[in-house]
């Protein structure tokens, strides 16, 4: 069964088990990086807010032996678990004093970004751009974030300038850095991972990735679009007085970024290649910020790609 079909026949079993009080349709989303996806989207009469199960990922799981039935089972329980309850106002965006408050920047690819940056405030920044979105918390839309696009500036009556020191400030001091040692990261996730297993079991885990070479992550608390701290040298310039040297800058994702510092003993070839290779094989594509690595000057309080 080809893509086309499969969306075909999700659709049917998915309108079968719901009803035909929702209506289902697929749509072609773009995501970061101009990585189109296609969403299913779910829809209510009267309701302001359509909640949306991207197939890409279920049609991958299906070549490889899932049934249909335990996909549509699973996007419908998706569905009734995220579904909003109660009609949601969105009103609240078109003023802007009721939104400044959760404006914060992000980082993204500048030239894998091109087409959606036409519609969207954003300042270049060596190979990325820096835009802002919205971020929400609420009790029925959950967490997320709405980009800020040039049409909402005319809506609120402000400038980019206004919107860029807003959300500079914003993400400063509503969500601040969070910096840890890569053996405190991945202690975190192989205690996901490893369930029931023993703390013997995860320091052997964890033993068998020691590198020669420290690495911190760094990130905003949250860990959402956390890559904006390169964005403030104040923030870099803290951290090169900490560990007192110059370091490296590789860009995870769009989340985070490793912090690598200079002892001389590190190759710029091979940190380039090494994120190259993670970004290709471990960061899904809409994700990825850069296959770049930059380097931060602590005596020059300068920042540039390598």
């Amino acid at each position: 069964m080809d893509f086309k079909e499969f969306v075909e026949n999700v659709i049917k079993n998915v309108t079968v088990s719901l009803g035909s009080e929702v209506k289902v349709e697929v749509r072609q989303v773009t995501k970061n990086n101009g990585v189109r996806l296609h969403g299913l989207i779910f829809s209510q009469e009267n309701a302001s807010v359509s909640p949306t199960v991207y197939l890409d990922g279920f049609y991958t799981e299906y070549t490889r032996g899932k049934s249909m039935g335990d996909i549509v089972y699973e996007i419908v329980a998706i569905y009734e678990n995220n579904k909003v309850a109660v009609d949601i106002d969105m009103d609240f965006f078109l003023d802007y004093q009721a939104v400044r408050g959760r404006i914060f920047l992000k980082v993204v690819h500048y030239e894998k970004n091109r087409e959606m940056l036409k519609d969207v405030p954003f300042r270049r920044f060596l190979d990325l751009a820096v835009t802002c979105y919205y971020g929400y918390m609420n009790d029925f839309l959950g967490k997320g974030a709405i980009q800020i696009e040039i049409a909402h500036l005319d809506k609120w009556g402000i400038s980019e300038e206004e919107l860029f020191e807003t959300a500079r400030r914003n993400t400063m001091e509503k969500l601040g850095t969070e910096i840890m040692g890569m053996n405190e990261i991945l202690t975190e996730i192989l205690a996901e991972k490893a369930g029931a297993a023993d703390e013997r079991e995860v320091e052997l885990m964890l033993k068998n990735m020691e590198t020669e070479v420290p690495m911190y992550v760094m990130t905003l608390r949250g860990r959402y679009f956390g890559a904006a701290c390169i964005c403030y040298k104040e923030v870099l310039q803290a951290f090169g007085e900490r560990c007192r040297k110059n370091f490296y800058i590789l860009p995870s994702s769009v989340h985070e970024l490793i912090l690598v510092p200079d002892s001389g003993r590190e190759e710029p070839e091979e940190l380039q290649r090494m994120v190259r290779e993670v970004n290709a094989g471990h960061v899904a594509p809409e994700e990825r910020l850069s296959d770049q690595v930059y380097y931060f000057n602590c005596s020059e309080n300068s920042l540039r790609m390598i």
